[in-house]
């Protein structure tokens, strides 16, 4: 009988976002970069779909972990074996990465297990059954769909001005287009959208140049301000011990921090959307101004 199994360091809630996933990343980095997969075990299929589990472990077995990356909201591996493969797992929404010793006890929603050379295992939990783990030989069969990275070196704001320039919608759900701009998602397009006064209604194509240098420069500081803080932590879950504190997503009733006014929570693209009324003008109120 092995020794129960911890916590895991991302913990089931919330979906993890590109500062989640890049905390996920530098705990794996830490751990496995380097070791070699000795064995594998799926009890999920779909997990790892569409390959058979067979397959999946077949692929992966003796190949060294070379590399720990992020693409968007994608934990990235580069094994080198036989041949270089790629293995890219996407949380979703209550999926956990961890690393144990291999003694201990399987809990009941690892759906993954992932044996290495120096007697540790990486543990992919899941309780709800929606991540996914995909091996590839090219990694844009996973994740070529993806659009810019917003901490890139090709994220500018010429770029974000050109992304915005074709969109017929608003400037929530356009943010929130992993097709577009990659890893952004619900939390911190709510804490943008706020740090730079801009009403989530409010269609792209009327964002004027002023506002998108904000808009770029509010991306890419609260993404770092994000990371270097492990994400967040809302008790049940993003990242366990996360100390970002978001100034308006989740505080729906509590001040502005900024104006005082309280914070509502609306629905924009069928998301949860938290504003501050007075700091973030509505569309109509902003074309009348």
């Amino acid at each position: 009988m092995g020794i129960k199994q911890p916590s895991p360091a991302i913990k089931p809630g919330i979906m993890p976002e590109l500062p989640e996933v890049e905390a996920t990343v530098e705990y794996l980095r830490e751990r496995v970069e380097g070791k070699t997969i000795t064995g594998a075990s799926v009890s999920w299929p779909r997990t790892v779909s569409p390959s058979a589990p067979a397959d999946f472990q077949r692929k992966i077995l003796n190949a060294r972990i070379h590399k720990l990356f992020r693409r968007g909201k994608y934990v990235g591996m580069e094994l080198h074996g036989e041949a270089r493969l790629f293995l890219f797992t996407h949380l979703r929404m209550s999926g956990s990465l961890d690393v144990v010793p291999t003694s201990f006890e399987v809990a009941r929603h690892d759906r993954v297990c992932i044996d290495l050379n120096n007697g540790k295992s990486i543990r992919f939990n899941d309780t709800r059954k929606f991540g996914r783990m995909r091996v590839c030989v090219d990694p844009q069969d996973v994740v070529g769909h993806l659009g810019v990275e917003p901490l890139g070196s090709e994220f500018t704001p010429a770029a974000l001005e050109e992304l915005l320039s074709t969109r017929k919608g608003s400037i929530k759900p356009t943010l929130l287009n992993q097709s577009l701009i990659a890893g952004i998602g619900n939390i911190y397009v709510d804490e943008v959208l706020w740090k730079t006064k801009i009403h989530p209604l409010t269609s792209a194509t009327s964002i004027n140049p002023r506002e998108i240098v904000a808009l770029h420069k509010a991306i890419q500081a609260t993404l770092q301000e994000a990371i270097e803080k492990l994400g967040t932590d809302f008790g049940d879950g993003v990242v366990d011990g996360g100390m970002y504190r978001p100034r308006v997503y989740g505080r729906e009733g509590k001040p502005c921090s900024r104006c005082k006014c309280p914070i509502e929570r609306i629905v924009v693209g069928q998301r949860g959307t938290h504003i501050c009324p007075k700091c973030q003008k509505s569309p109509k109120k902003r074309a009348a101004s």
